[in-house]
């Protein structure tokens, strides 16, 4: 594009400014986009390839805000509201608790190893799959008894690391 070519859209754009910016206003739900828009408006202009064939210049630069108004409601209703989506989020989450929650849950999958399958399978069931004890009895092929002996005793397996690591000798009791 020459330098007279430039000077064309710009006087164009100069002389229809007040215009487009009413015919903004009037298709837009946020008045704080007309500046915007009207510097897209503007960008457009500069790209015509050869402004001296158009014949109406009022009309084509009232066209192309037309047509960007358009674009942008378009571009509006598909996308998401961000203040709507920020507001739904928790402002109580605490990065070190759950950190700390996902350590605790990692130390504790890894005790469930240790234990004897048959206590282990009667925590996992009963806590982790929410099961009820007469439940987990069916499942294992044992007795609702033999079950809370397992649960029992596999709670105070899991216990006994963290007293034992300060210095205390942990033996588990059998519950009955």
């Amino acid at each position: 594009m020459n330098c007279r070519d430039t000077t064309a859209v710009t006087r164009w754009f100069l002389d229809y400014e007040d215009h487009i910016r009413k015919a903004l206003r009037t298709r837009l739900s946020r008045v704080e986009e007309v500046d915007d828009l009207a510097q897209e408006v503007f960008l457009r202009l500069l790209r015509v390839p050869q402004p001296a064939l158009v014949e109406n210049p009022q009309a084509y630069v009232y066209r192309i805000a037309l047509n960007i108004a358009q674009e942008w409601r378009q571009r509006a209703a598909q996308s998401l509201d961000h203040t709507a989506t920020l507001d739904t989020l928790e402002a109580h989450e605490d990065p070190a608790r759950e950190t700390s929650a996902l350590e605790q849950d990692a130390f504790i999958m890894q005790r469930l190893r240790t234990l004897p399958i048959a206590q282990r399978t009667a925590v996992i069931l009963h806590v982790i799959e929410d099961m009820t004890c007469e439940q987990v009895a069916d499942h294992m092929g044992t007795t609702r008894r033999a079950v809370k002996h397992y649960i029992a005793n596999a709670y105070a397996a899991l216990r006994c690391p963290a007293a034992a690591g300060e210095g205390a000798v942990c033996r588990p009791q059998a519950l009955s």
